[in-house]
């Protein structure tokens, strides 16, 4: 089939919008796989370290806690009596686990105050995040 262009026939002016489109969904996925690994663990603490290497399950719950004792759940701060109601809350989710990132300055009593609260919501699978020990890692001395 010939196309014949004459004075009468009109110019197609059109843009053709199938590569911008094309553009736009990449950039919509990138954005999608990267943005979950930018906000996993946006609350800045200092893992102690441990030597096993199992990993957390990835439909879970992320609970920060900082050096003065400040929770974070899901990246947002919690004052320390509704951490339970808003474990709660976030069961209906179903989530797999809660994982815990304790700032190693962080006392146990805080770290098991905040277990139990997790706990007490009922979700009974939890976990503590910690950091690969590397070789040149002494093993902490007690005082």
């Amino acid at each position: 089939m010939q196309i014949r262009y004459s004075e009468d026939t009109p110019f197609l002016s059109e843009i053709n919008m199938v590569p911008f489109i094309d553009i736009a969904l990449v950039l919509l996925i990138i954005f999608m796989i990267i943005t979950p690994v930018m906000m996993l663990n946006t609350v800045q603490v200092q893992l102690p370290q441990s030597s096993s290497e199992k990993q957390a399950p990835t439909k879970n719950l992320v609970v920060a806690i900082k050096p003065d004792g400040s929770v974070y759940l899901n990246n947002e701060p919690v004052t320390p009596g509704l951490l339970t109601d808003k474990v709660k809350i976030l069961m209906k989710q179903m989530p797999e686990s809660a994982v815990i990132y304790a700032d190693k300055k962080v006392d146990v009593a805080t770290a098991v105050s905040v277990i139990d609260q997790i706990e007490a919501a009922g979700l009974h699978a939890i976990s503590l995040t910690t950091e690969q020990k590397t070789a040149a890692a002494s093993p902490a001395q007690p005082n």
